[in-house]
């Protein structure tokens, strides 16, 4: 399966998407099979995948297990149909990993 995010610009876009579409809104891309079509676990699979291969070198490790912890805050707010509040601790996120 191709990735949604490629670089750290791209894993700013991708939150933007997470934000605005989660937690089962996602736009159904043509292009896609079904089974590769964004989900909510899928969607937050790829969070972690850019926090890990885009933000881990150049973060202060205190502050990337705070990253690390606010995803998990993130995806258990959507889990539990508290959507507002996973949106907003997505926007946290974002706003500690690009300052």
């Amino acid at each position: 399966m191709a990735r949604w995010v490629t670089s750290k610009s791209s894993l700013l876009d991708f939150i933007s998407l997470v934000v605005v579409y989660a937690p089962n809104e996602f736009p159904q891309e043509d292009y896609l099979s079904p089974e590769e079509q964004l989900t909510l676990t899928m969607a937050f699979d790829e969070l972690r995948f850019g926090l890990e291969s885009f933000l881990r070198s150049t973060c202060d490790p205190q502050v990337f297990t705070q990253l690390e912890s606010l995803l998990e805050r993130s995806l258990q707010h959507y889990e539990q149909g508290r959507d507002v509040e996973g949106a907003h601790v997505l926007q946290d996120f974002e706003a500690i990993a690009f300052p």
